[in-house]
């Protein structure tokens, strides 16, 4: 899988750089291509980070943004350590790893959860979007082969709420593989994901078990969308809306516990086995059924 993905990166993008660096332990792949971060799981987790990175792209200006509604270039500060301390924490408590997708470019130049037309001016920067896209569409790819189904959190910074952590779902559109699945429960109940973050001590909106409409603003980009469960498939999309102070860096390594606590206790209760035969993981399964301890 590991090859396959390194293969396919390279034959679409033949002018990018890849390194590969083979972790034998696991027998994944840690791949890093011009400012993205590719990570091979073992989970049918992904977990992507489209704005914070902070690095310029060579002979790329900044995005002018002219006619564009709700143009934003500002970085979604420390989200990128996060997502990767998230990883490891996701790690030490399954001994398995989440696919990892983390853009290391600034937003002023590409906004990797905006559709092409809105998310980059200059042509020398379409080839970062691309990639960034790739990655994201392999992995689901990976997980719906390897699993049948799965879940991309894509993680994002707000500062309206910024002890909270905002959901993002269309209100319910891109999880609609997992509600009709597993019922209203799965989505906004005590043992949603945002159940489990509440359990873990986040504070969250909308409340849990509540009608109340997702926040306007915050109800999903064009990561959920293009990667959930909006328009057929099986693999579920989120966003996560982390506050301000939840991501600051003298928080990241206990929240980044807390978060993984959370998407895990999630994980045993409505992903797929992460072991057992291919023709279990189509059909639900008792809670924590062959998910690692």
């Amino acid at each position: 899988m590991a090859r396959s993905t390194a293969a396919l990166l390279l034959a679409l993008f033949p002018g990018l750089f890849l390194l590969v660096e083979a972790d034998n332990q696991a027998g994944r792949t840690k791949k890093e291509l011009p400012l993205i971060a590719v990570g091979e799981g073992d989970l049918p987790i992904i977990l992507s980070a489209p704005h914070g990175g902070r690095q310029r792209i060579p002979g790329v200006a900044p995005r002018s943004g002219e006619e564009i509604r709700r143009f934003v270039t500002r970085t979604d500060l420390w989200t990128d350590e996060l997502t990767e301390k998230l990883a490891d924490e996701i790690e030490k408590n399954t001994g398995k790893r989440p696919y990892v997708v983390i853009a290391k470019f600034h937003r002023k130049y590409v906004d990797a959860n905006r559709p092409p037309a809105l998310a980059y001016e200059s042509p020398k920067a379409k080839l970062t979007y691309d990639a960034y896209h790739a990655a994201l569409a392999n992995a689901r790819s990976g997980v719906e082969k390897r699993f049948g189904r799965g879940l991309v959190i894509d993680i994002h910074g707000q500062a309206t709420l910024q002890d909270a952590i905002i959901r993002g779902t269309q209100n319910g559109k891109t999880v609609k593989h997992l509600i009709r699945k597993f019922g209203k429960e799965s989505h906004q109940g005590k043992t949603s994901l945002f159940g489990r973050l509440q359990e873990n001590g986040f504070e969250i909106n909308p409340v849990i078990d509540s009608i109340t409409p997702e926040h306007p603003n915050f109800t999903g980009g064009y990561i959920t969308r293009t990667y959930g469960s909006m328009n057929g498939g099986t693999v579920d999309a989120i966003q996560l809306e982390l506050g301000r102070n939840l991501r600051r860096p003298e928080n990241t390594t206990k929240n980044a516990q807390r978060l993984s606590k959370a998407i895990v206790a999630f994980a045993k209760d409505y992903l797929p086995p992460v072991q057992g035969n291919k023709e279990n993981q189509g059909r639900s399964l008792p809670p924590h059924s062959h998910w690692p301890k």
